[in-house]
């Protein structure tokens, strides 16, 4: 089994730019920019309205893929957690729900 530390999971998660998902329908993505903040390692904005808020639930996991700034690295496709979705207005981005975002793994242990 494979244990992240927090330390582990932030590197990886700082390490992207850009996401993408399928939505409900065929051969359409909706694709976002990562976004962190202090209190909250991966998170990514949505317009309030779209049809990726129709596609994503809190809790699910959802396969993305991930892209690099450095456009030399591949992209990465990896399973990820819904964390929630809410529309807070704490970060500033009035008419946007905020989704945080998780990466998944299954190898993780959680110790109670």
């Amino acid at each position: 089994m494979n244990i992240l530390t927090e330390i582990q999971k932030h590197k990886e998660e700082k390490d992207y730019y850009s996401a993408e998902f399928r939505l409900n329908q065929p051969r359409v993505f909706y694709q976002f920019k990562i976004r962190k903040s202090i209190s909250e390692p991966m998170f990514a904005v949505v317009k309030e309205g779209s049809m990726a808020l129709e596609t994503i639930k809190e809790g699910e996991i959802i396969n993305m893929r991930y892209y690099y700034l450095d456009k030399s690295i591949p992209s990465e496709s990896k399973d990820t957690r819904i964390k929630y979705v809410t529309k807070n207005t704490n970060l500033g981005f009035k008419g946007h729900y905020i989704v945080g975002l998780d990466i998944y793994s299954e190898d993780e242990l959680i110790v109670a």
